[in-house]
């Protein structure tokens, strides 16, 4: 009879606990640790808990899965294909928007039919909503939008001469070798860089093509990275890299770090980065200076004074394996909301609804700039399944020009045979 006892006992604490489990409920969203700084406010200075009140309101638990960068884009396939799935939604960035997210992610018109998210999409910076929109099906709502542009540190800049941020290559050339110095304590300053490491070498070299009217692969999805133009891209690089002025660990470097610690006088970063150059252990309030693109005098038309640049954006989307769609779309439907909006923004992040970004561009000179620059930019490279391998194979070409001095002309000819073979 004890036995017996014993043996319910222990049944009905394990039914207790299948029920309690049971009844948590939890979404699970796969993203980069960015997404999880802008909703969670960790890492931020005095950063606010964005989906805190979501929880709350729906007694729901709000799991955010960081991956890297690289591991991100494997996500999605892996992800994407699993009949069942312990996750829920994921962040696909502009590398990875292509028509085969179809196969990954849950359409999403059918929720928006019976709840709308209010102002989607014409509200929406345009570029984001059509690369996450395949046979007129939504399948990504934006939720960070923004864009490459350049920096100044304004100290250096006025030190060493330089009264007006550069609008052309040459004047670009002319202020960062003016700003190359060597401190008292014998460190020296670099006056330029963009991003070296290569999985950031398309954005660097889409944005530096940019000043010279070129592009990696134009509008009609044509590559045209052996263009005369980006042939004059990448020697300018080389020019800066082999006179000094870009520092000699470029590839490996983090340009970005460079800046914020007083080794670099300029570099190309998003645009939504005041707080973060400008924080008190940074350059400080005030200390730098945010400029447009430059561009050859050659190239200005239609009232346009500047270049455009390397896009990038995140948008949320629902995993087809999902077991909680309709709390999927819910909690990204309260994310694209206006409070839980705001909260992301104080904790650095910059949406896709014009309005606010609009007000940003009030409050902080860099915004303004990112959104004029936005409104002429695009992506580096279209998605693509082997998007991977053409990143791999144009950090390779660049970083051999840039570095080792090769002939920019025939190996970007080289290089333009290989993405053909991805792309067209």
């Amino acid at each position: 009879m004890k036995r017996k006892i014993q043996i319910l006992a222990v049944a009905m604490l394990t039914a207790l606990s299948s029920t309690a489990l049971a009844q948590e409920k939890k979404l699970t969203i796969v993203g980069v640790n960015i997404h999880e700084s802008s909703m969670r406010g960790v890492g931020v200075s005095k950063g606010v808990d964005a989906l805190a009140d979501f929880e709350k309101e729906k007694d729901t638990k709000v799991a955010v899965n960081v991956e890297t960068g690289p591991g991100i884009l494997e996500a999605l396939p892996r992800l994407g294909t699993l009949n069942k799935s312990a996750e829920d939604i994921i962040m696909v960035s502009q590398l990875m928007a292509n028509p085969r997210i179809a196969a990954f992610l849950e359409p999403l018109d059918k929720y928006m039919g019976a709840d709308a998210i209010g102002g989607f999409p014409q509200d929406w910076v345009k570029a984001p909503v059509d690369a996450g929109t395949i046979d007129n099906q939504h399948y990504l709502v934006p939720l960070r939008c923004g864009v490459w542009i350049f920096w100044g540190n304004k100290k250096y800049m006025s030190d060493h001469g330089v009264a007006e941020p550069p609008r052309t290559p040459e004047q670009l050339y002319d202020a960062a070798k003016s700003a190359t110095f060597t401190k008292p304590s014998g460190e020296k300053v670099y006056g330029f860089a963009v991003r070296g490491i290569s999985d950031q070498v398309p954005s660097g070299l889409a944005t530096i093509g940019a000043m010279f009217g070129g592009s990696i692969i134009d509008e009609k999805g044509e590559v045209v990275v052996n263009s005369p133009a980006m042939i004059q891209a990448t020697e300018f690089l080389r020019r800066l890299y082999a006179e000094g002025i870009m520092p000699p660990n470029w590839t490996s470097v983090d340009a970005d770090q460079m800046f914020t610690s007083g080794r670099l006088s300029m570099v190309v970063s998003n645009d939504n980065f005041t707080s973060r150059f400008e924080s008190p252990d940074a350059l400080g309030p005030g200390g730098t200076v945010a400029f447009h693109v430059p561009i050859l005098d050659a190239l200005r038309k239609s009232g346009v004074d500047y270049a455009g640049s390397q896009s990038f954006y995140w948008g949320a989307g629902i995993l087809k394996g999902s077991q909680n769609k309709q709390q999927a779309y819910e909690l990204i439907k309260y994310l694209a909301g206006s409070k839980p909006e705001a909260m992301m923004m104080s904790n650095g992040n910059q949406p896709c609804r014009a309005e606010p970004l609009a007000k940003l561009g009030e409050k902080i000179a860099a915004n303004k700039v990112g959104i004029d620059t936005l409104a002429i930019s695009r992506p580096p490279l279209p998605g693509n399944p082997r998007l991977g391998e053409a990143s791999d194979a144009i950090a390779v070409a660049v970083q051999n020009i840039v570095v080792n001095g090769a002939p920019a002309k025939e190996t970007l000819d080289t290089l333009a045979d290989d993405l053909k073979s991805i792309y067209e």
